[in-house]
């Protein structure tokens, strides 16, 4: 049977996954469900799998480093929710968005509450620098996120581009890396980590985007080309952009003024372009960040595991 790099954490996760089912759920009968429906469906689990293969790697106490990597994903799926809420996403790990069930006040609600109760998984492991750590990162998705809808559109550059992911997407994976080094209190571990988490959250946002426009629906589980065709501008369309200023669907999308089927040619000249063999250029040189900062860790199984699976992003 062939292995992965999360094997070596694979009973740990199924501790997390456990935990994850443990949590008091909102009252309403509706919400509970669509909750349940939610976390079953899964997801990658990747942020609780880098926080255990880092704790393990660096003898973190093992109580503490469980509510940690729970917390993680609670707070993972709390920004998927508000995600589909406000780019009206009708689908999310192949099952209805919350939103699609209830109204969007009670949607919004419910993820406020996976991020109350990720806090309190957090301030349950009883390290100070994990908490303070783990509140920036909340500060910094909602940055990302208000980021992306005031600036998101036809003005933005590639600066802020960087600037929004490394906000919305990069700041947990920074603290799932570095928080086990606070846990285990070994503060000379703790910058390499958040560099290697910062680098893996950039290439991951950075391959997420170029699927968007390269993948099927069926296996995103979210429309294709969902960001351009809300007047998001990521990454490949930022470069394709730049490369053919003269281009008429270009102009007319800047313009805010597309005729119908330009969004759809669009999408297509992007896919077939340049822009996205230059996006997986971007995505490896931060991989490549990533790889170097884990230079800083004993070489063991936990390490290359690491190296391994940053290198499989792009």
């Amino acid at each position: 049977m062939d292995t992965t790099p999360v094997d070596l954490v694979r009973k740990d996760l199924e501790s997390v996954e456990a935990r994850l089912r443990e949590f008091p759920l909102p009252a309403e009968a509706l919400v509970i469900d669509s909750l349940e429906r939610l976390l079953a469906a899964g997801g990658k689990r990747l942020r609780p799998a880098l926080s255990l293969l880092f704790g393990r790697m660096l003898e973190a106490p093992e109580d503490p480093l469980l509510k940690l990597s729970a917390s993680l994903e609670l707070v993972h799926t709390a920004t998927l929710i508000h995600d589909d809420l406000v780019d009206r996403a009708p689908l999310r790990r192949g099952v209805p968005a919350l939103h699609a069930e209830m109204p969007a006040g009670t949607a919004v609600l419910a993820g406020d509450f996976l991020f109350a109760w990720a806090a309190r998984l957090a301030a349950a492991t009883g390290s100070l620098p994990v908490v303070q750590k783990f509140a920036c990162a909340l500060g910094s998705i909602v940055d990302g996120e208000i980021r992306q809808i005031a600036a998101g559109g036809a003005d933005c550059t590639l600066a802020e581009y960087e600037r929004r992911i490394g906000s919305k997407t990069a700041a947990l994976f920074e603290v799932s890396c570095m928080g086990p080094a606070l846990l285990a209190e070994k503060s000379a571990a703790a910058e390499p980590a958040a560099e290697y988490g910062r680098s893996f959250g950039m290439a991951f946002q950075i391959a997420d985007d170029i699927q968007d426009f390269t993948a099927d629906a069926a296996r995103t589980g979210k429309p294709a080309g969902q960001d351009l065709r809300q007047g998001l501008l990521t990454l490949p369309a930022i470069l394709y952009f730049g490369d053919h200023p003269g281009d008429p669907d270009v102009t007319a999308f800047l313009s805010k003024a597309p005729e119908p089927g330009a969004i759809s040619r669009l999408l297509e000249k992007i896919r077939l372009s340049e822009a996205i063999e230059s996006s997986r250029r971007h995505a490896r040189r931060h991989i490549d960040g990533a790889v170097k900062a884990l230079t800083a860790f004993p070489v063991g199984a936990h390490r290359n595991a690491l190296e391994i699976l940053v290198a499989s992003i792009v």
